[in-house]
Parts: C-alpha cells; sequence; structure tokens
C-alpha cells in the first residue's frame, strides 16, 4: 500500500500544483475532493500534492494522474484543503479509475485496448471495426496509456467483439459520481419521491462485485423457540461485510407470539447448510421471492411458487447452484412499476402505520439496501423506484431492523433475528 500511494503522489504532482491556494481547512463530508495543505516550495513529490475522492464507502481515493481526474472532473475548483489528521483519519482505498465510457485504456507494456466498464472493469476491444463503432475512426487517438504500477486497480470484464457488445452511453449513465464506481457504499439520504421526502439509510452494491447469501439460525424448520442471532453474529459467521435483517416473524414480547416464538414463515435458505426453511410454504405462500445464483443472477418471483418445488429443481431449471433465497411479503416494485398497492398481504403489514421499514432491491447493475424512517409500506415503494430498483421486496421493519456495513451498524442493531441477508464481495 505505501509503494501505491507513492506512486499516486508522483503521477499527481501536476494535480496538485495547478489547484488553487485559495482554501480553508475544513472536515467535508463524504463526496468530496480532499487534499493537505502544502508548505513553502513542498517538493514534487510532497504528499499535499495528492488529491484524494473521499468516498461514502468511508475511505479515500488517490487520483493516478490528471488524465484520470479529468474524466470525473472538468476543474479543481471543488478540492477542499484538510488537516493532515483529518486526511489519515480516513482508510486508504483503493485509487480512482478512469469513468465508465469516456476514454479507451491500454498498459505500457501490453498491445490490448480496452473500453472501461462500471467498477474499473476493462473489456478488450478485439477489433478495429468495434472501436472505429464505439469511438470514432480516429479511436486510435483516443487512447490513454495506464502505467504498469497501476495494473492492479483494475479487473477485468467479457471481451468486445461487435458494437452491441458495450453500451458507451450506458456506462457514462451508471457511474455520475466516483461513489456509484466504487463497489459499495453507505449514506444517510434524504430521499424525494412524488409522495414526499423521506430519510433513509442507503447502502449500494455493485451486483457483479458481491456474492448475495441467506442464512437463518436453524438448520431445519422450527416451530417454537427458534434460535435468533444479532445481525452482527450472521454477518461474521458467513464473513461476509454487509448484511440486513430478514423477514417478518414472532419476536418473543409479542404476546400472540407464546408458543411460536422466532418462527417465520415463507420459505428462507440457508447457504451454508444447504437446506431452505419452510420448503412446504412454496406452493402457497401468497408474496415474491428473490434468489440469487453463484454466478451473480438474480431472479424475482412474484410469488414463490414460480421458484419451483425444492432447490434442486430451482438449480436443474436454471443450470445454477442457489446461493441465496428469501421470500417475505408484500411486493414492492417489479419491472420497473411500482405494484405495492394491489399486493394481497398489503393488509397485514399495517399499511397506513409510518414506521421504520426495511426493502432489499436491485436493478441490472445494482442491489439497494434500504431502511426508511416514518413510512408506510407505498412510501417505501416509491422511494425504492426513486433510488432506482426496478424490483423490491418489503421486509421486516421497526424494532427488527438492522444494517450492517463494513465493520459496524448503520442502523440498529435491533432484534435477534431468526434470518439474515448478507453480502460478501468476490
Amino acid at each position: 500500500m505505501r509503494r501505491l500511494l507513492s506512486s499516486a503522489i508522483t503521477c499527481l504532482a501536476l494535480v496538485g500544483a495547478l489547484i488553487p491556494s485559495k482554501m480553508t481547512l475544513a472536515a467535508p463530508a463524504a463526496g468530496s475532493l480532499i487534499k493537505i495543505p502544502c508548505p513553502a516550495n513542498a517538493s514534487v513529490d510532497h504528499p499535499c500534492k495528492a488529491v484524494y475522492f473521499y468516498g461514502h464507502d468511508n475511505r479515500r481515493h488517490a487520483f493516478p494522474n490528471e488524465k484520470v481526474f479529468f474524466t470525473w472532473y472538468a476543474d479543481f475548483s471543488t478540492v477542499q484543503t484538510v488537516s493532515a489528521s483529518f486526511l489519515t483519519s480516513i482508510t486508504l482505498g483503493g485509487n480512482v479509475t478512469y469513468r465508465p465510457g469516456i476514454k479507451m485504456v491500454k498498459f505500457q507494456t501490453l498491445n490490448n485496448v480496452y473500453a472501461v466498464a462500471l467498477g474499473g472493469a476493462l473489456r478488450w476491444i478485439k477489433t478495429e471495426n468495434a472501436a472505429a463503432s464505439l469511438y470514432g475512426i480516429d479511436w486510435n487517438k483516443k487512447v490513454d496509456d495506464i502505467p504498469d504500477t497501476f495494473f492492479t486497480d483494475y479487473r477485468f470484464g467479457s471481451d468486445i467483439v461487435i458494437t452491441d457488445d458495450y453500451d458507451k452511453n450506458a456506462e457514462i449513465t451508471a457511474a455520475p459520481t466516483i461513489d456509484q464506481n466504487l463497489p459499495s457504499t453507505s449514506k444517510s439520504e434524504r430521499v424525494t419521491t412524488s409522495r414526499g421526502t423521506f430519510d433513509a439509510e442507503i447502502i449500494t452494491l455493485q451486483k457483479s462485485r458481491f456474492d448475495l447469501l441467506t442464512d437463518t439460525g436453524d438448520t431445519g424448520d422450527c416451530s417454537n423457540n427458534c434460535t435468533v442471532k444479532s445481525l452482527s453474529e450472521y454477518v461474521a459467521e458467513n464473513t461476509a461485510t454487509i448484511g440486513i435483517h430478514g423477514t417478518y416473524f414472532c419476536p418473543t414480547e409479542y404476546p400472540d407470539c407464546a408458543g411460536k416464538t422466532n418462527t417465520f414463515h415463507g420459505p428462507v435458505y440457508n447457504n451454508a447448510a444447504r437446506m431452505l426453511m419452510n420448503a412446504d410454504d412454496l406452493p402457497i405462500h401468497q408474496g415474491p421471492m428473490v434468489a440469487t445464483t453463484k454466478d451473480g443472477r438474480y431472479f424475482y418471483f412474484h410469488r414463490t411458487n414460480e421458484f419451483g418445488n425444492s432447490v434442486s429443481a430451482f438449480e436443474t431449471a436454471h443450470a445454477a447452484t442457489l446461493s441465496g433465497a428469501l421470500a417475505n411479503y408484500p411486493s414492492l416494485v417489479e419491472n420497473g412499476t411500482i405494484i405495492v398497492e394491489s399486493e394481497e398481504r398489503l393488509a397485514e403489514t399495517n399499511p397506513t402505520v409510518k414506521s421504520i421499514r426495511g426493502s432489499l432491491g436491485f436493478n441490472d447493475r445494482f442491489v439497494y439496501l434500504v431502511i426508511v424512517r416514518n413510512a408506510n409500506v407505498t412510501d417505501l415503494a416509491y422511494v425504492m423506484l426513486a433510488l432506482g430498483a426496478t424490483s423490491a421486496l418489503n421486509l421486516d421493519g421497526g424494532g427488527s431492523a438492522a444494517l450492517w456495513y463494513e465493520g459496524a451498524y448503520t442502523f440498529g442493531p435491533g432484534r435477534s433475528l431468526p434470518n439474515a441477508i448478507l453480502f460478501k464481495q468476490k
């Protein structure tokens, strides 16, 4: 890491020199550009020459050089000067990579030319025709060299053989800021919808960078005194880094839960035991189901009977190994349309009550883990759609709500849980 930082400082000497000097020391919020002040006669490789993006992943990310910087920003006007103690209090993360869709790149000692995709994924453009179609007949003048020192900042995606293999504009749109280009972020945010503005805790993950797992306290069906754990325990036992609470269940403090404490209805998959809890509910559960496979595919079923009648049936139908599956109710968003108000089990969610609500949603690129304050389930659906989810499932809420991000609760810890949803970085 020390070598990486040194390289970033050296390459950013020009950037540091060009930044206006009239700045005040501050403690800016995540999402800012930051650097430390330069002493008089600072050398070209002084740490003050490095500029960082302070991300919502609670890390600072150095710009390797001014070419990378200018794919994200037009100028240096928003760079803020901070104290050295503030800078060092933020964990150093990976370097900022080229913004997707803006430039083609190659490494100095390799001949392959790559388009850049979300998250710093390099996709080899295998033919000159494809390059010309994507970037114009002068495409070879639009290629930046990446020093071999920064090879490990990038990862590799599928090759581009024909133009349809890569949508340049879609890549640009997917990452309007560096935050969207990071593997994950965690924010406290006010989300504006047509139903009002709502305070929310939001974790956003790139689907391609994480495996979704589901876990349960028990490894078999349970009818009373079921095993419960804190969300942090589920995270630790699965060597995960991110998690959210799971389905509705019957907590011990509810009088009508006597004789069935900590039970939950609806199928939930225990990934370690490879067991689907409450599998008998698959044909009858009147709620949606999310399932994921180890090859990274996500499935959203309007009803659990669409999953199949068993794990083996699902795996055979989709030629893949199940990694996570969970059913709850009601469905919030399907195919980019809010459907919650037509759901059969809406009345069971106290639909007019404003309280703490939780949801899991996703689109073709991102997963959203969300806890919203002072909202009903319809409000929650509108929040998920506003964030970009094209599919979204209601989760438990209230005193069970919990979010875990990179070593700490960002909401909760809430009650101990009979099941949870977890994410492990690939």
